[in-house]
């Protein structure tokens, strides 16, 4: 799966960074400041969508102690080896995808099987195209996170896609229009930015 990168180091750079979209996964430089994870903390505190990810740091040997706090999901010590690096981050995004296999995502009378890809509304069956399943299985598993339209474009149509921003558009509406009116505001238009499955 195909994953765009942003980099922040101040809390100006992190709000560009987030106007792309929440992310599935923080990268942490905690080498040689110090207190560096408590000014992390700090600068992250007020975006939900950045402290509900997994956390993986990059660190020294001498912060041995610092890397035991439960607020860091994972760690590896620099210099480090790109294929353990590589290993790590997988190993935290699979965790923190559900899982598909066997899995129902549940929500006001909607249920989706992603084995099977059947979907129904109060026992309803909808007829959706490969994409419509995949962008609503996506926003109803990160149930309350805002996605960007260029972030779902990404994730779903992948960054070869050369279509345009009203693609997800119209996929949405062609979504709801399916859901039907007691169900169509299971995704919720966050204006100015994108949207979000709201249960």
């Amino acid at each position: 799966m195909n994953h765009f990168v942003a980099s922040a180091w101040d809390e100006d750079s992190l709000s560009e960074a987030l106007s792309r979209g929440s992310p599935d996964i923080v990268v942490m430089d905690l080498r040689g400041a110090e207190n560096a994870l408590d000014r992390f903390k700090r600068l992250i505190s007020p975006y939900d969508q950045v402290s509900e990810a997994p956390r993986l740091a990059i660190a020294d040997r001498s912060r041995v102690v610092e890397l035991t706090s439960a607020y860091i999901s994972d760690f590896v010590f620099y210099p480090f080896d790109t294929d353990e690096f590589a290993l790590r981050l997988n190993r935290l995004l699979v965790r923190s995808e559900p899982s598909r296999k066997g899995r129902l995502i549940k929500a006001r009378g909607l249920v989706i099987d992603t084995e099977s890809f059947e979907v129904t509304v109060d026992g309803r069956q909808l007829t959706l195209t490969f994409k419509e399943f995949e962008l609503l299985r996506f926003l109803a598993a990160h149930p309350g996170r805002v996605y960007t339209r260029q972030a779902l474009l990404n994730r779903i149509w992948g960054y070869d896609y050369f279509g345009g921003l009203r693609t997800v558009d119209v996929h949405v509406r062609r979504i709801r229009a399916k859901l039907g009116p007691r169900h169509e505001d299971l995704i919720q238009t966050v204006h100015g930015v994108g949207y979000k499955f709201t249960p």
